[in-house]
């Protein structure tokens, strides 16, 4: 999970002759916008590493090399354009016939044997093989996140990458809409934030910076490792102890076997309020860790776990 590349923010200009009406957006970091000209035919943009990528058409073959971009793809409509994903790419259901192309560590031959035009990723594959195969005449564009409003930018972006602009539109207006319906009641005056402690592996959690930290404080909740100095700290047992959390989550999925009884049994953790009133509830990794539009769904569950009151 260990981010090391800050995020830059995008600034896209898109122009295609192929799209009969102007649309432009602007939101935030981003310029969004499809237009016809008879000069500037392509697609140029700036990507979170502040590197520009020249296509000169949309893509008809895609590789996901991480699973945050292989279920943004889909979720726009444009999953019959995926040839390869990694191989930690497991939604939706039709994802595990495509062919597999390694994950932290990409095969290149497969790669290239797939002949895409263009690589799509997260920040969690090393720059250096997309770079190799960028060598190797393959353009890539990194999608790299960092907060919910920045999921739905992502979104819209990869609709006009790939022709999908109504599809995108309508599933970002559709969260959009999600979110704030969990925000009106989460952040409403007088609501009590409970102190949280989010837990994706033994003793690591989410920092400042973090899609957890993020989704904490908008599910109506105070997350203890706000103040940490990194998005994803490993902490000690006297840091949260100290802070005294007074809900905890635990995430399952692959990289974890944590259970509440595990936890409860931590050295010291008895005195926790979290511990000691039975609060130590768990998620689904994937609805925290994708930060593709499932992470409505983390966040919707989140605030219901932190809120039953309001949710109920």
């Amino acid at each position: 999970m260990d981010r090391m590349l800050a995020k830059k923010e995008f600034t896209v200009w898109i122009t295609l002759t192929v799209v009969v009406s102007s649309v432009i957006a602007f939101t935030g970091g981003y310029m969004v916008g499809a237009t016809t000209s008879g000069e500037d035919e392509g697609i140029l943009l700036v990507d979170d590493y502040g590197r520009t990528i020249k296509l000169d058409k949309i893509p008809e073959r895609i590789v996901s090399t991480a699973p945050t971009p292989t279920e943004i793809l889909f979720a726009v409509g444009a999953g019959d354009l995926v040839v390869g994903v990694d191989e930690y790419s497991d939604y939706p259901a039709e994802v595990l016939n495509i062919t597999k192309v390694g994950s932290y560590t990409l095969s290149t031959e497969v790669i290239i044997s797939l002949q895409p035009d263009l690589i799509v990723s997260s920040d969690l594959v090393p720059i250096a093989q997309l770079e190799l195969l960028e060598d190797n005449g393959i353009p890539f564009v990194v999608l790299a996140t960092r907060s919910l409003d920045d999921v739905t930018k992502d979104i819209r972006l990869v609709g006009i990458l790939t022709g999908h602009v109504e599809e995108a539109n309508a599933l970002a207006d559709s969260l959009e809409a999600r979110i704030e319906a969990v925000t009106e009641k989460t952040q409403a005056e007088g609501v009590v934030k409970p102190r949280v402690y989010l837990e994706y592996y033994p003793y690591w959690t989410y920092g400042p910076g973090s899609f957890g930290n993020d989704l904490i404080a908008l599910a109506g909740g105070i997350n203890i490792a706000e103040n940490t100095t990194s998005e994803y700290p490993m902490v000690s047992s006297e840091l949260v102890i100290a802070q005294d959390p007074e809900i905890i989550i635990y995430t399952i999925g692959y990289m974890t076997t944590t259970t509440a009884e595990e936890i409860s049994l931590r050295p010291g953790w008895g005195e926790i309020t979290a511990v000691a009133e039975g609060n130590i509830l768990s998620m689904d990794d994937n609805l925290i860790s994708r930060y593709g539009p499932r992470i409505v769904d983390g966040l919707e569950e989140l605030a219901a776990l932190l809120h039953p009151d309001l949710f109920s």
